[in-house]
């Protein structure tokens, strides 16, 4: 077996380069199809800058300070 090897070997390192080539190209198919799109990203960015520190929006925030300032 392996002498059949020995002779064939540029056979089976060509083999290998394809089936490398093959996975990193299925990778990079996959992360390009499967990756957030930029705009969706940037929106995401924009919500989370609107919270607080706690998550909760500045309006919401302004009703809950708005209701403990008034009974104090």
């Amino acid at each position: 077996m392996f002498s059949y090897i020995k002779r064939h070997w540029p056979v089976y390192l060509i083999l290998v380069l394809i089936a490398i080539a093959l996975g990193f190209g299925a990778a990079y198919i996959v992360g390009v199809k499967g990756s957030t799109p930029e705009s969706t990203i940037s929106e995401e960015v924009e919500h989370e800058q609107s919270l607080g520190a706690d998550g909760i929006s500045e309006s919401e925030q302004a009703l809950i300070d708005g209701g403990s300032a008034s009974g104090e």
